[in-house]
């Protein structure tokens, strides 16, 4: 099931927050915790949803471009500018986030960065990095000519054309009859508990109750996908380690380092092919105990320095493996397909894939620094964009 994470703060981190995980047709799940640090027990099931995070309208400013320019640099641009002479920042502190409406009219939502970073930041501590940042107002259907008044227990917000507004309780009734009389408003839908009063006569009324929590949630679940999103530009989603160990602070991140150090370690190593390397590491056991059936379950290496101590029989099986193996280490390009051993020549025959002639060659002189003798067997050939060769690698 594709689920939803809305979240409903307070207007700083250490307000309540209510969330809500969102299905298809309903609500799941809700609750409220007592600050943003509480969400992290959700986190875990948080990780295969949609997170949406949804500022309270104070927070923000929203305003319109009848004909935005069709770039979005430019258009990011123009409504900076739009948004200037209203904002108490400067635009270095804002960030703007732009967004076109069915209409073809540009919407424009701007915070203060500081408010953002902060959000996002306790938000991660808590486990949580989101898909969605908007505005609760607007989350609201927009129309030229028309607004929407929702009441909540303390606050009323709503559109009024193609911009936002939020008013606190005691002041609700005395601004919002001015709010829309402001504005070229024919139709006026209200969710509230008293009737909204005072507008010219031509001004179609649509009047219902007030919402309750439930209601609310799936009003704003409905309005998703065309609301604005914060989560762009220099706030773009990318992955977020914060939010990736929070719900396990030590442990993850302890393994997400180990996992980082082993990734460093391959990169930097010379070993190109782990598989190649795990199957030369059985076939040089195997080879080993044929090789050597006396000293069958030995450590090879710990073998081999036995036999060279010893001063009898020169160069060893394992000896001529390691150098083989050193040299295939430091060919870059060159891979095996196959590997075998002669116990009675002592030889190795080695079946090797690799992208240009002068690779084997360089190959060849390795082994030979070594004091090996290398030399091809049948030929090589090509087979699509790779060579194809065989080389017999024993001691000199």
């Amino acid at each position: 099931m594709n689920e939803t994470l809305i979240l409903l703060p307070g207007l700083t981190p250490d307000d309540p927050v209510r969330w809500a995980f969102v299905g298809e047709e309903d609500i799941l799940e809700s609750a409220v915790c007592e600050n943003a640090a509480g969400l992290s027990a959700i986190a875990e099931r948080a990780g295969d949803a949609r997170i949406v995070f949804i500022l309270r309208g104070e927070c923000a400013t929203m305003r319109a471009l009848p004909v935005p320019p069709k770039s979005a640099a430019q258009f990011r641009a123009a409504a900076g500018m739009l948004l200037e002479d209203e904002l108490a920042e400067s635009l270095e502190q804002v960030h703007v986030a732009t967004t076109r409406h069915d209409s073809g009219a540009g919407i424009a939502l701007a915070v203060k960065k500081s408010e953002m970073d902060a959000w996002l930041a306790a938000l991660a501590e808590a486990g949580l990095s989101p898909d969605i940042v908007t505005a609760d107002y607007a989350l609201t259907p927009m129309m030229q000519g028309r607004a929407v008044v929702i009441e909540t227990p303390d606050r009323m917000i709503g559109v009024v054309g193609f911009k936002g507004f939020a008013i606190e309780k005691p002041l609700a009734e005395e601004l919002l009859t001015a709010i829309l009389n402001d504005e070229d408003v024919r139709k006026v839908i209200a969710c509230t508990t008293k009737p909204v009063a005072g507008l010219r006569d031509d001004v179609e009324i649509e009047q219902s109750g007030l919402m309750n929590t439930q209601a609310l949630i799936g009003f704003f679940a409905e309005g998703l996908d065309k609301a604005p999103n914060l989560i762009q530009g220099v706030y773009r989603k990318r992955r977020d380690w914060r939010a990736a160990v929070g719900p396990w602070r030590r442990a993850g991140f302890l393994a997400a380092a180990s996992v980082a150090a082993l990734l460093l370690f391959n990169v930097a190593g010379l070993v190109r092919d782990l598989r190649t390397a795990d199957r030369l590491e059985e076939e040089t056991i195997a080879l080993h105990e044929i090789a050597f059936p006396e000293a069958e379950g030995a450590d090879p290496r710990t073998h081999a320095r036995q036999v060279l101590g010893s001063g009898g029989g020169g160069k060893s099986f394992l000896t001529i493996s390691n150098a083989l193996a050193d040299s295939l280490e430091g060919s870059s390009g060159v891979q095996i397909d196959r590997i075998r051993y002669n116990g009675a020549r002592d030889e190795y025959a080695v079946n090797l894939r690799f992208g240009d002639i002068s690779q084997i060659e360089t190959l060849k002189r390795m082994l030979e620094a070594r004091g090996l003798m290398a030399a091809e067997s049948g030929g090589v050939r090509r087979t699509g964009s790779v060579y194809l060769g065989e080389l017999r690698v024993s001691a000199s």
